[in-house]
C-alpha cells in the first residue's frame, strides 16, 4: 500500500515541476517506509512506500524494459502471472511488477488479467505515453486534474489541492449530492477541477492531454452450480481469503461482530493452522454485546486475541475534526470515527488489517434490499427547502439498462458502482492509510463476484434475512453460534449524542458559509431544533455537522486545535 502522484506536461516547465514536487510531503503518511522519483522531460512520477511484500527489493518506481511504474495496492495473482508470462524479465519480487508484465505482453487489455486492489501510473518511454489505471471495484483511489500546463494526478484529492497548481472551486451540484447521499458519486468530485479515475478505468495521457479512456466491466456471469452447498462456499471463500493473506508482515482483523467479519475470522482460523489471530473491535458506551459474544464463544474457539477499543460520546466530538481533515473528500459516514480510532491503535503493531467491506453488497445483506423500493434515499427528501430536482440523475443513469438483472441484483449493482467505491472504500483507505496501514477486503474480489453475485435471489434473501446462504453456512461451521441473531457492527448511537448538542449547533451552524449555499438561517435552526424529537432530522443534521468540519479545516484552513466545538466556535 502506497501513495502515488505524477505530472504529465504539454511542454517542459521547471517551475511547475518544482511546485509539484512538494506533493510528496502530503503523501508520506501513505508510504512512511521510503520514497522514490522518476523524471523525464515532460514527466514526473512520485512514490511513497509502505512495505508489505518483497520488503528489501520492492522499491519504486520500477524501471524495466523502457517502462516505469509507480503503483499502490496488491496484485494477488502475481505469482500466477509470473508463471504465465515467461518473456518478461522481472527485476524484482514485488507483486506490483506483474502490472508491467501484463502490459508488455497484452497492451492495455492486459490489465483485465490483474486480480487485486490497485491504482497505478506507467510511463512508456518508447511511446511517450503515461497510463493511469484503477482496479475493477475502486478499492484503491486515484484522482486527476487538468491544469493549463497538463495533467496532475495523485492518490488523494487534497494532495493535489495543497500543491496549489490551480484554483479549486467547490461544485454546488456535488455538494447538493453530498447533502442527500453523504458522499459524491461518479467521476466528478466535490471540486469542479478534480476528477476520479473510475473503477476499472484506464486513461492514456500524451503530451499533457487525455488521449484515450477505456473502462472494464464487472465480471460476467459464470456457469452456476445447481447445488450451492457448504462445500461450494467453503472452497471459494477459503481460496479468496488465503489469496488475501499473502504478506511479508503480520496482519490483524477488524472485527465488527457482524456476519462478514465473522466469516473472514473463520477462514483466517482455518488457514492459520490454529495460530493466534489478533482482532480489533470497537465497544461503544452501554454496548458490550460484541465483546460478550466473542469472549463467550468465538474467542476461545478461534484462538483470538481481542483488543477492544472503547469509543465514547466524548470521542465522537473529539475525533470528528481529525476525521474531517484526514478523510480527504467529504464522506459523512459516522463509522469513520471509530474506524480512525481503531486504526490508530492497530497501527502500533500491524501494517495490514483484513476487513469485511463488500459482504453486504455481494451476499445482499442491507436492510434496504428487503423492500426494494429505491437503492438510495436522500437525507433531505422530506424537507422542501432543499431542491429535489434532478439531484439523483446520475445515480439513475448508473443502473439504467440493466435488464438482465433481477431487481435485487440491480440494487446490489448500484451499491457496487456507487456506494462501495465512493463511500465504504474511501473510508477504509483513508482511515488506515492515515496511520500507515493497508486495508484488505477479501469479500471484494472479481472471482467471488463472478461466482456469488449471480446466484438465485432465494439463496440471498429468505425468511426476512439477507445473506441467508452465508448465515446457514456459519451456523453449520461454528459451534454455539447463531448467525440469525441481530448484529450491531460499528453503529454509533448518534440518535442520542447529536440532539444533546442541538442548542449549541443551532447557535453556530447558521454562521458556516458552506451551509449558506443551500440553507438560510431558519432552515438550519429548524433542523437543529427538530432533532430533539424527530429522528428523521438526525441524518440531515449530521451531514451538516460533517461538511462544516471538513470545510472549516480543509477550505478555510482553521488552525484551532481541539474538538468539534472548539473548531466551530473559533471560526465564526
Amino acid at each position: 500500500m502506497c501513495g502515488i502522484a505524477g505530472l504529465s506536461l504539454k511542454v517542459n516547465n521547471p517551475l511547475i515541476f518544482k511546485r509539484f514536487s512538494k506533493i510528496i510531503n502530503y503523501l508520506n503518511h501513505r508510504g512512511p517506509d521510503s520514497n522514490g522519483f522518476y523524471k523525464d522531460k515532460n514527466i514526473k512520477l512520485i512514490h511513497t512506500r509502505l512495505s508489505i511484500v518483497d520488503l528489501n527489493g520492492g522499491a519504486q518506481p520500477i524501471e524495466n524494459d523502457n517502462l516505469v511504474l509507480v503503483a499502490n495496492g496488491e496484485i494477488y495473482n502475481d505469482l500466477i502471472i509470473r508463471k504465465q508470462i515467461k518473456k518478461y524479465n522481472y527485476k524484482t519480487k514485488s507483486d506490483s511488477e506483474s502490472i508491467l508484465a501484463v502490459y508488455k505482453e497484452f497492451g492495455l487489455e492486459g490489465f483485465k488479467k490483474l486480480r487485486g486492489m490497485f491504482s497505478f501510473a506507467i510511463y512508456d518511454q518508447k511511446k511517450k505515453i503515461t497510463i493511469l489505471g484503477r482496479d475493477l471495484f475502486g478499492i484503491k483511489p486515484l484522482y486527476f486534474s487538468v491544469i493549463d500546463e497538463g495533467i496532475v494526478f495523485s492518490s488523494e484529492i487534497l494532495a493535489i489541492k495543497k500543491v496549489n497548481l490551480q484554483k479549486l472551486n467547490i461544485s454546488e451540484d456535488k455538494l447538493l449530492e453530498f447533502f442527500q447521499l453523504q458522499y459524491c458519486s461518479g467521476k466528478k468530485t466535490i471540486f469542479k477541477e478534480i476528477q476520479r479515475v473510475r473503477p476499472g478505468e484506464v486513461i492514456v495521457l500524451k503530451d499533457g492531454k487525455i488521449n484515450e479512456s477505456i473502462i472494464a466491466k464487472l465480471p460476467a456471469q459464470k456457469k452456476q452450480k445447481k447445488v450451492l452447498d457448504d462445500n461450494f462456499i467453503f472452497k471459494n471463500l477459503k481460496e479468496c481469503v488465503e489469496t488475501h493473506l499473502r504478506s511479508d508482515v503480520p496482519y490483524c482483523l477488524f472485527y465488527s461482530g457482524g456476519i462478514d467479519s465473522t466469516l473472514i475470522m473463520y477462514f483466517m482460523h482455518i488457514l492459520n493452522l490454529n495460530k493466534k489471530i489478533c482482532a480489533y473491535s470497537v465497544n461503544f458506551e452501554n454496548n458490550d454485546k460484541t465483546a460478550y459474544e466473542l469472549t463467550k464463544n468465538l474467542k476461545n474457539q478461534f484462538n483470538i486475541e481481542l483488543n477492544q477499543i472503547k469509543f465514547t460520546e466524548e470521542d465522537f466530538w473529539n475525533i470528528l475534526p481529525f476525521a474531517a481533515k484526514k478523510i480527504d473528500e467529504p464522506i459523512a459516514d459516522y463509522a469513520i470515527l471509530p474506524t480512525f480510532k481503531m486504526a490508530s491503535e492497530a497501527s502500533k503493531n500491524f501494517k495490514v488489517a483484513l476487513s469485511g467491506e463488500g459482504g453486504d453488497e455481494l451476499f445482499a445483506g442491507y436492510g434496504r434490499y428487503k423492500s426494494l423500493r429505491s437503492p438510495y434515499k436522500g437525507a433531505f427528501r422530506k424537507l422542501s427547502f432543499l431542491s429535489q430536482k434532478n439531484w439523483d440523475l446520475n445515480l439513475k443513469l448508473s443502473i439504467d439498462g440493466k435488464s438482465e438483472f433481477s431487481q435485487l441484483q440491480t440494487f446490489q449493482y448500484f451499491d457496487y458502482v456507487n456506494w462501495l467505491p465512493n463511500n465504504l472504500l474511501v473510508k477504509l483507505d483513508r482511515c488506515l492509510m492515515t496511520f500507515g496501514m493497508e486495508g484488505r477486503t477479501p469479500l471484494i474480489d472479481k472471482e467471488l463476484y463472478s461466482k456469488f453475485f449471480y446466484i438465485d435471489d432465494k439463496f440471498k434473501q429468505k425468511k426476512g434475512y439477507g445473506k441467508y446462504l452465508i448465515r446457514k453456512f456459519l451456523n453449520n461451521k461454528i459451534k454455539n453460534y447463531n448467525s440469525f441473531s441481530k448484529k450491531k457492527g460499528f453503529t454509533l448511537p448518534i440518535g442520542s449524542w447529536i440532539p444533546k448538542k442541538s442548542k449549541y449547533l443551532e447557535e453556530f451552524l447558521p454562521k458556516i458559509d458552506v451551509l449558506k449555499i443551500f440553507f438560510n438561517e431558519e432552515n438550519i435552526k429548524f433542523i437543529c431544533r427538530s432533532s430533539r424529537y424527530n429522528r428523521n432530522m438526525i441524518r440531515p443534521l449530521w451531514h451538516m455537522i460533517f461538511i462544516s468540519s471538513w470545510y472549516l479545516l480543509n477550505i478555510k484552513k482553521v488552525k484551532t486545535k481541539g474538538n468539534f466545538f472548539d473548531i466551530i466556535s473559533s471560526s465564526v
